[in-house]
């Protein structure tokens, strides 16, 4: 019998970051969707489920970002994810949205990269995030941040998630999710 699917979803920013994967077979979509999260996933879920040629009963795990982002943002995402957990008997994990959003752009050994989602009142969500021996570093923790200051280097600012990193992300994520509202 072939390992299970898992499901990556991240809603924490106007990014629908979505996937399934299977060792190295799978897809990962990213869509700007600005506030209207919930009125696509599920259709999105279904047409990436037939072009994978997966069923909704063979998803064994899913990873979910678990944010910063807004309230309702990440509330999509969990919800919908924890849903289909329960109805699938899946295992749920957890993986930070930042690291998910910077994770494809960390170089081994290379320098810190920071990225940044646009909060509300100018403010944005930021976490500075390294790779070593094939692992995240968290640099600084997720945390809010003025315009001012922004790094000058290793910026990031407003990535979506990627689907196939949270997916990667796995070995390192916390079995369960908690939500980071800040």
């Amino acid at each position: 019998m072939p390992p299970v699917w898992t499901l990556t979803l991240d809603t924490a920013t106007p990014y629908l970051a979505l996937g399934l994967f299977r060792g190295e077979e799978g897809l990962g979509r990213v869509v700007h969707l600005g506030r209207r999260h919930e009125e696509a996933l599920f259709d999105l879920l279904e047409a990436l489920l037939a072009e994978v040629g997966a069923r909704r009963e063979e998803i064994g795990a899913l990873v979910l970002g678990e944010g910063p982002g807004s309230y309702t943002g990440l509330r999509i995402a969990l919800a919908a994810g924890l849903g289909i957990a329960l109805a699938q008997g899946a295992w749920v994990y957890g993986v930070g949205s930042l690291l998910a959003a910077c994770w494809p752009f960390l170089e081994e050994g290379g320098p810190p990269l920071t990225p940044l989602f646009t909060a509300r009142n100018g403010l944005y969500y930021g976490a500075t995030y390294a790779k070593r021996e094939g692992k995240p570093l968290e640099v600084n923790p997720p945390r809010k941040l003025r315009a001012e200051e922004r790094p000058k280097t290793g910026l990031l600012l407003d990535p979506p998630p990627d689907p196939r990193a949270l997916y990667e992300l796995l070995p390192f994520a916390r079995e369960g999710v908690e939500p980071l509202y800040l």
